[in-house]
């Protein structure tokens, strides 16, 4: 358990020297909002809260992939405000002997009322909450236990005669699904809030902000790489930072030590081929270094696939003013050997998108449910990586007709086709991930995803373009 105090702010003074957290963090908005609203409202508006009475929410959980922010979002709130922080993390709490741990929560709570009590916001923030209290049917006897403790603490945490609440706790997670319903309502963690990976204007503003220290090179343009760093999120973009520094500071040694440190495009460039996004990795590829010159003819199809793959991508903005809905799907078909995987390849590497290539033989295994988890995985990593392309090689093994046989390998084909409609075009849109399929056995594909929709363009490299 961490306990600290920040003074470097002072909540509601509407000083020009007053410390901002969008100096210490770009992006996340609506995070740092709903961290306003909890933090500092309940100080600078008790008066009417309590005419009205108001009763202000007592917690917040925010969730996202790995190294978005949400530790340094807390963090720099709480230096804005100048509250008094107290961190909890489940190796401080989780302790051997039966008790201790539910004594660590209450001395937490206990120091941080004592705090809030001189006037003054006092937070809790309980890192890696999933860990620290899941769901109480595994059985686990001491994160029950620890559950338990963690409830009767928010609900103790009531608000105080002045209509300010005794204790602000905020919680952060990567797997919210993990934890315990019971803490998930209102009353204990009020409102959730999804710190998502950043989108390019994001990136933009965090690259700024890592490089302010640094002088740039007059050539280097920062919005640039912002867009080619595609699925990259905050701490991918310090490490980024980071390696080009490196890169400029192993080229300035051997020169005049007087000189400045100067970062180029080319320092950039280097550090990007180093660091990748982290929440994709292990489930996306190098994207091919393919280009349209490397094939030859076929000057309608890949005119076509330009217009379908790459545009969306690159003007997105355009589609979005026109009205314009991309394609979702697009299946190459024809005998084998004509460049059906090399169009796939060269599209992705126009587009420069997040690419994820999947088999037949990754996905059907000998564990029931591990192909269906794969491919929902992949299109849950696509989604927040978007703009993605899925690339599906022999589609007809993943999707073929449904009511054949009745053999386990049809049965496991017809769980990934069902899964693979419903990613497609299920509840949860699958927006910004382009479909693209490749087969020499078109018959065999279920009519299911031969359809606008799902497939929305189907071409054989030799023939006319069809819808």
């Amino acid at each position: 358990m961490d306990d600290q105090s920040s003074r470097s702010g002072n909540c509601g003074n509407g000083g020009e020297n007053q410390w901002r957290a969008e100096e210490a963090i770009a992006g996340n908005s609506e995070a740092l909002k709903a961290l306003r609203e909890l933090i500092i409202f309940p100080l600078l508006f008790s008066q009417e809260a309590k005419k009205i009475g108001l009763r202000w929410p007592r917690g917040l959980l925010l969730y996202g992939p790995p190294g978005t922010g949400k530790t340094s979002l807390v963090r720099a709130i709480v230096q804005e405000c100048g509250a008094h922080l107290t961190t909890i993390s489940p190796h401080s709490v989780h302790k051997a002997h039966a008790g201790e741990s539910e004594k660590v929560l209450r001395e937490a709570f206990s120091k941080a009322s004592s705090h809030a009590m001189s006037g003054k916001p006092s937070v809790i923030f309980i890192d890696e909450i999933d860990a620290l209290c899941p769901h109480r049917d595994s059985r686990r006897e001491q994160n029950v236990r620890i559950t338990t403790q963690l409830s009767i603490l928010m609900d103790s945490n009531k608000q105080s005669a002045s209509g300010k609440p005794q204790v602000v706790v905020v919680a952060s997670t990567n797997r919210v699904d993990a934890i315990d319903p019971a803490l998930r309502r209102s009353g204990r963690f009020d409102a959730e809030i999804e710190v998502t990976a950043p989108t390019e204007d994001e990136r933009y503003q965090i690259l700024r902000l890592y490089t302010r220290k640094v002088q740039l090179d007059p050539e280097v343009d920062l919005r640039a790489i912002a867009a080619s760093c595609n699925g990259f999120v905050g701490a991918d973009l310090e490490a980024l930072c980071r390696e080009a520094a490196m890169a400029a500071l192993q080229r300035c040694s051997g020169t005049n030590e007087n000189a400045i440190l100067c970062l180029t495009t080319e320092d950039l460039k280097h550090a990007r081929s180093i660091v990748g996004p982290s929440m994709t990795r292990g489930v996306t590829v190098e994207i091919p270094n393919v280009t349209w010159d490397d094939i030859g003819g076929l000057k309608q199809l890949k005119k076509k696939l330009q217009q379908s793959v790459e545009w969306p991508i690159k003007h997105a903005a355009s589609f979005s003013k026109l009205g314009i809905s991309p394609a979702r799907g697009i299946l190459l078909y024809g005998p084998p050997g004509c460049s059906k995987t090399t169009l796939a390849k060269a599209a992705a590497n126009a587009a420069q998108a997040s690419f994820f290539s999947l088999s037949g033989a990754e996905m059907y295994s000998m564990y029931v449910g591990e192909g269906e988890a794969l491919l929902r995985n992949t299109f849950r990593r696509a989604r927040l990586a978007a703009p993605s392309i899925i690339f599906f090689d022999e589609a007809d093994v993943v999707a073929a007709k449904r009511g054949g046989s009745s053999s386990g390998n049809t049965t496991v084909g017809e769980r990934l086709l069902s899964t693979l409609l419903t990613e497609m075009d299920g509840l949860e849109e699958a927006k910004g991930i382009l479909v693209l399929a490749a087969t020499n056995r078109p018959h065999a594909i279920d009519a299911a995803l031969m359809r606008p929709g799902r497939f929305d363009l189907v071409r054989h490299p030799f023939s006319h373009f069809m819808c």
